[in-house]
């Protein structure tokens, strides 16, 4: 079964049992071996699995208030963010309403809690998510990379912290991999789609991710799941899909490639064009047709 727009057994109320590491070997890109991926996949699983176990069992109340909002400053958003604001010459491209946003995590947080605590019961389903060869959740990645600046850690994205609270997720290669709960595939459809990428949400096979239990399933058992979810649950997961997509990285991207856009055209065309065929004193009535850009033809 595959979605597209082109179109474990659950422990307590939380769901799947999912406390970052920051030294374990399995956050560290350099150095590892491509025949122990299997090995890194399991390492990161267990990771954020104790992170959400940590912050259930361990946080204080107003930790579990604002988990999500407390981790803002180590966001890969936050940092582009920055970078959007220095370049924001002409105050164009909506920065504001991000910045509004970002300053709102506390909703986040409260659609986290609110989720986790009704999750209904259910066995982790496998899924491997494909969007244009991009880990555009900012997913932690597994194995070698080609570059450093492709290497994501334990909670590096609104959108990586968030998907913990429904299971576990890395990006390896060119695609993500995801089990958990089956609001975790809903998650995934509507953050692609919210951002209107070619996407692709697929069934891991058995012993896709060996070493990790979870359970393969077909349409029909896909469909029966998605029907016995509480609609009110959907909709949450809806709205915290799109309010991590709407300030991701890719978000941020594409105001900066605007800012590009305009700084291209930044000066009245037709003007210049007009001011060209003065100077090669042309038929002042045909000016117009002088310089007009050239059209392909049909």
């Amino acid at each position: 079964m595959e979605t597209s727009t082109t179109k474990g057994q659950p422990v307590e109320a939380h769901g799947l049992h999912i406390k970052p590491n920051p030294e374990h070997p399995a956050m560290d890109h350099r150095g590892v071996n491509p025949m122990d991926v299997t090995s890194h996949y399991t390492a990161v699983f267990h990771a954020q699995e104790n992170a959400v176990t940590q912050y259930f069992e361990h946080s204080q109340p107003h930790q579990l208030l604002f988990y999500i909002s407390s981790k803002k400053a180590q966001f890969i958003e936050t940092k582009k963010l920055q970078v959007a604001k220095y370049l924001n010459m002409r105050d164009n491209v909506g920065l504001m309403q991000l910045q509004h946003l970002f300053n709102n995590l506390h909703i986040v947080d409260d659609l986290v809690m609110s989720i986790s605590h009704h999750l209904p019961p259910q066995r982790p389903i496998g899924w491997q998510l494909v969007s244009q060869n991009k880990n555009l959740m900012n997913l932690p990645t597994v194995g070698l990379l080609p570059s450093s600046a492709d290497f994501r850690g334990l909670e590096h994205s609104l959108a990586a912290t968030v998907i913990e609270f429904l299971g576990v997720a890395c990006y390896h290669n060119d695609r993500g991999y995801f089990v958990g709960h089956i609001l975790g595939y809903l998650f995934s459809c509507y953050y692609f789609a919210h951002l209107g990428v070619n996407y692709s949400v697929t069934p891991l096979k058995e012993a896709a991710i060996p070493n990790y239990p979870y359970q393969v399933i077909n349409v029909a058992e896909l469909v029966r799941l998605l029907q016995s979810l509480d609609e009110s649950l959907k909709a949450q997961v809806y709205q915290l899909a799109i309010y991590c997509a709407q300030i991701s990285e890719y978000a941020v991207d594409k105001r900066i490639e605007k800012m590009l856009i305009t700084e291209v055209n930044s000066f009245n065309k037709q003007d210049l064009r007009d001011e060209l065929s003065v100077l090669v004193q042309y038929d002042s009535n045909e000016n117009e047709s002088l310089f007009q850009p050239i059209k392909p033809l049909k």
